[in-house]
């Protein structure tokens, strides 16, 4: 079955490797055998996907991609950052709305709201703003010990990275003692303002906390409440930029995301005396978002779901998302790769929300039923 996306051919192209690395590493899709077992390959990389892509169409090799995808951001960062003073957006460069996705075209923005929500989204990943939101978020709403796991990307020199053999850093906490050494030893880069690019370099998340991290539904339904759709797209657009950044040529320290996000709160600094956003703010979405907050979520959607229109949808997920906050009759989808049902999902993001001081009108379910080939 194949669920129409809101993006051109063109931009999918160089997004939807990542989804079958993704599948490769997990076993998920067509990685199964003739039984449906799961067939995992773990050391799966996004080159070694576009290896064999490329076999088909040669603009798939990964070097290209990987162009395409930093001179992309690199151009929504530099027109982003041009027309921060305006007091409205439109999402549209070149003529061609961001990123390729339709929708972001459809109505001019306000540029705070929008800005808001981009930098909370740049921000509810960083594993100091995590660890700092359960020091002051200590427990769920339902009263028991508010738990995130994270972690931290760093530039790492490939050749040494693979010498050490260390598999899957995310899959295994990491002390300061060990990062320490890594850095001793020249695995991890140490040099904010050096230039890295891949091959020599890549980027490879640590991790620092075991456990369930944030849930990105959950957290663009918090800036949605509170930000309004312009806030909302914000966050979607930096969720999008995150998406991409994973994979480029020219590399970014602590990610393109949060090189944005910081680069929007020095320039309020300086104009107007104070950061766009505060700190309590970040602070309150990560303890909101965190999927094991009351009552748990299991799940985060991707960027490419996010756009998806689901089977029984008139609309991609994200708009799902908006119509919920926004008191329209919601379709009954299931969301992200576990598959989790929409009615679950808006019953917990209904009781967060009323927690936390707001309110959104219980759902209205509608199904559109569809023919798909």
């Amino acid at each position: 079955m194949v669920l129409p996306l809101a993006a051109p051919a063109r931009i999918l192209a160089d997004l939807l490797p990542q989804s079958v690395l993704g599948r490769a590493q997990n076993g998920h899709g067509w990685f199964t055998d003739e039984f449906g077992t799961s067939l995992r390959f773990p050391d799966a990389t996004f080159d070694r996907v576009a290896t064999v892509l490329e076999r088909g169409d040669p603009d798939l090799r990964g070097d290209l991609v990987r162009r395409r995808r930093g001179a992309m951001l690199a151009r929504f960062g530099s027109w982003l950052l041009e027309r921060l003073d305006r007091p409205e957006l439109e999402l549209v460069i070149d003529g061609q709305p961001l990123f390729g996705i339709d929708f972001l075209a459809a109505a001019k923005l306000d540029t705070r709201a929008f800005l808001t929500g981009l930098v909370l989204a740049g921000f509810m990943d960083d594993w100091s703003w995590r660890r700092t939101a359960m020091q002051l978020h200590k427990l769920t709403y339902a009263g028991l010990p508010l738990h995130i796991g994270g972690g931290e990307i760093m530039i790492v020199d490939r050749e040494k990275f693979e010498l050490c053999g260390l598999g899957d850093t995310g899959a295994v906490e990491f002390d300061d003692e060990q990062l320490r050494t890594l850095r001793d030893i020249g695995v991890i880069c140490r040099e904010p303002e050096a230039d890295y690019a891949f091959p020599a370099h890549d980027q490879a998340f640590f991790r620092r906390r075991l456990g369930d991290g944030v849930c990105d539904d959950m957290a663009m339904v918090w800036v949605g409440a509170n930000h309004g759709w312009a806030g909302l797209l914000g966050a979607f657009v930096m969720d999008a930029v995150d998406t991409y950044d994973k994979f480029l040529l020219d590399l970014t320290w602590g990610g393109f995301d949060g090189w944005l996000a910081r680069q929007v709160q020095e320039h309020f600094r300086r104009v107007e005396g104070r950061p766009l956003v505060g700190d309590r703010e970040i602070l309150d979405l990560i303890a909101f978002a965190a999927k094991r907050n009351d009552p748990p979520v299991s799940f985060s959607s991707s960027h490419r779901r996010l756009i998806q229109t689901e089977q029984g949808s008139a609309v991609p997920t994200l708009l799902n998302h908006w119509r919920f906050l926004q008191g329209d009759p919601v379709f009954d989808i299931q969301l992200g790769f576990s598959r989790v049902p929409a009615k679950v999902f808006y019953t917990a993001a209904r009781t967060r929300l009323q927690a936390a001081g707001l309110d959104v009108r219980e759902p209205e379910w509608t199904v559109v039923k569809t023919r798909r080939r």
